[in-house]
């Protein structure tokens, strides 16, 4: 455990079919570096309780019995972590592995921006994908490209636009002022509509460049030529249905920039040559897409049946 501070972190780990043992590795980087653990399970068979607390002696398992989505299982662990005195609240996914001091890095670069005025919605890690040296970095949005934020010392904080939720370490206050997941987007830009919120109220979100978390995104990664060799991320069919409504659904928001859209479209063009009509086997792909698309603006939420 960590010495006893005014702040309590509670770790909440959202888990869906998880491979255990990566799970326990997640878990078994949490001891000594949080207060507490809430893993909120999206009824997959496969978590067993007492697995989960021998890896972490003070884990707790909520099973929710169904698939509810991120954002509803995200609530659940936020409501749990209050219950349990957390003044903060970490995010993780269940295949992401903080590596060592992340936690306490994150809370001590908050702590310094916080002490400097800063209304700070929440602070995040560069993630790194398994196995490899190479770091993410951050982004702001640009007209035209996303401007990559130079990470030069480990003791630097940059600002950016948005985070992922895995890594990101959130004051509960701030949850209660901004509120919290929206559970109608079920999974994808679920994180993405959390930090446009925060940040047309006024708050900043930073990156921490001494924190690292070993990440995972997509399932392959997809080489295209569109222009130049791009690399895109590919999923499992269902995701292209939840990030090509969503991001539709997003484009009515009114605090949603313009620079956003934008950017976002690009990005669903990107995947609509790349993978849906360029893919090797992007036929489901693309009708995922499309369904997506017409549920988007026709306004449709939720999970879809």
């Amino acid at each position: 455990m960590r010495d006893a501070q005014k702040s309590a972190i509670v770790a909440v780990v959202v888990t869906y079919y998880p491979d255990n043992t990566r799970l326990d590795a997640v878990l078994r980087a949490l001891v000594d570096s949080v207060d507490s653990v809430v893993v909120v399970d999206n009824g997959s068979p496969n978590v067993d309780e007492q697995r989960v607390r021998h890896a972490h002696p003070l884990a707790i398992t909520k099973k929710l019995g169904t698939n509810k989505g991120l954002a509803a299982a995200q609530n659940e662990g936020i409501a749990m972590a209050k219950q349990l005195g957390a003044s903060h609240i970490l995010f993780l996914d269940q295949d992401s592995v903080p590596q060592s001091g992340m936690a306490l890095h994150l809370m001590q670069t908050l702590e310094g921006l916080t002490a400097r005025g800063l209304k700070v919605a929440c602070v995040g890690p560069q993630s790194r994908a398994p196995g490899s040296a190479s770091l993410s970095g951050f982004s702001r949005l640009g007209w035209f490209r996303l401007r990559m934020a130079d990470c030069t010392n480990h003791e630097l904080a940059v600002e950016c636009d948005f985070l992922i939720s895995s890594g990101s370490l959130i004051p509960t206050e701030v949850i209660d002022q901004i509120g919290g997941m929206e559970e109608g987007l079920f999974i994808d830009q679920v994180d993405t509509e959390w930090c446009l919120r925060a940040r047309a109220r006024g708050y900043h979100i930073f990156g921490d460049c001494g924190a690292v978390l070993e990440h995972r995104l997509g399932e392959n990664i997809h080489r295209v030529w569109l222009g130049r060799w791009r690399y895109l991320f590919r999923h499992k069919p269902f995701r292209y249905y939840y990030i090509f409504r969503n991001t539709v659904l997003l484009f009515r928001r009114e605090y949603v920039s313009l620079q956003w859209m934008l950017f976002q479209l690009k990005w669903l063009i990107a995947l609509f040559i790349g993978i849906g009509l360029l893919g090797r086997s992007g036929s489901t792909e693309l009708r995922m897409m499309l369904k997506g698309t017409m549920h988007g603006i026709r306004g449709i939420t939720g999970k879809l049946e």
